[in-house]
């Protein structure tokens, strides 16, 4: 049968809508699958980065119920140091925040954390008191503590953010250990990592006080700039996962010196969530990338990190007083 040119137009017509239509299906189908793609990451991150706050009921009005205390066998002794106190207030934002102040609150948690996971836990100081710096490694000492850490907050001029930390001179084995633990564990909790180094800021041959009379594996862990905004707000939203994360790296590496047959299980647990981590990040940033493509927007650059920092053994400025 001879189709007319009026048929022949409306069956183009109608091919043209089809097509379309199967366009618009198709594009909102990469977009759903995009956006599960990238709620499956979310979700595999927060799993990780909650998984010590699983089994835990609400109370009905959100919050949470403090964890059962630790019942079994004492593990072994932790020694937490919140850098400066009292008169010496470290470095500040150049407004009202004291390094003083975020130590003591971010030690208080580790304190907290630690506790549930079997360690007995000594303190150098739990108020803002000023304390010797060689006496919080002469503490550790009279108490036996097999590990000790001290917790400091840096700073830069221009730029500058992440983590890094200061062991011995001497840069054994285990105080390194112990530093990059921590650092890595405060990498999955959302900080940049930078290094950890054996002496001072300013010479390897030296020693700052804390580590110098520690005579146990020991580590000064810098945890963010003051100086950065984006640090400031990783340290104070996350406080709880920041704790868990010093934590994990200080149980760890408790774990790899005392108890090796625990550690070897530990980390297979952490290799197999660190490799379902970057499969999901892998296909989050490409689907990212592609909705980004496909929106016309641009994606923002990575930012390195900067900044030398500022000496943790500094004296306080001219000045500096009680928070």
């Amino acid at each position: 049968m001879q189709l007319t040119d009026a048929e022949i137009r409306e069956i183009l017509a109608r091919r043209k809508i089809q097509k379309r239509q199967r366009q618009r299906r198709r594009r909102r189908n990469t977009l759903i699958a995009l956006l599960l793609i990238i709620v499956l990451g979310a979700g595999i991150y927060w799993f990780i980065g909650h998984k010590g706050k699983l089994g835990k009921k609400g109370s009905g009005s959100g919050s949470e119920e403090k964890p059962k205390a630790y019942t079994g066998e004492i593990r072994g002794t932790i020694f937490i140091d919140p850098g400066h106190g009292g008169m010496d207030s470290g470095s500040d934002d150049d407004k009202d925040r004291y390094e003083k102040g975020d130590t003591l609150k971010l030690g208080l948690a580790v304190r907290d954390q630690l506790e549930l996971l079997g360690f007995k836990v000594g303190m150098t100081r739990t108020e803002d008191i000023q304390v010797d710096r060689t006496e919080r490694g002469l503490m550790a000492n009279k108490a036996d503590a097999q590990l000790f850490v001290s917790i400091h907050r840096n700073k830069a001029d221009t730029g500058g953010d992440g983590v890094e930390g200061f062991i011995p001179k001497k840069n054994d084995k285990e105080s390194r250990m112990l530093g990059e633990n921590i650092m890595h564990f405060l990498g999955r909790a959302g900080f940049t990592e930078r290094s950890i180094r054996a002496g001072t800021l300013q010479s390897t041959n030296d020693d700052y006080e804390e580590n110098a009379a520690a005579s146990m594996p020991s580590v000064l862990i810098e945890v963010g700039f003051l100086s950065n905004a984006a640090d400031n707000e990783r340290f104070d939203m996350n406080l709880d996962r920041n704790a868990r994360a010093v934590a994990n790296g200080i149980d760890l590496t408790f774990m790899e010196i005392y108890e090796p047959e625990k550690a070897e299980a530990y980390k297979k647990v952490i290799e197999a969530a660190d490799a379902a981590s970057k499969d999901v990040t892998g296909k989050v940033t490409t689907a990212t990338e592609e909705l980004a493509k496909a929106t016309g927007s641009m994606l923002p650059a990575k930012r390195e990190s900067t900044g030398a920092g500022i000496d943790p053994q500094a004296p306080a400025p001219e000045g500096s007083d009680d928070e």
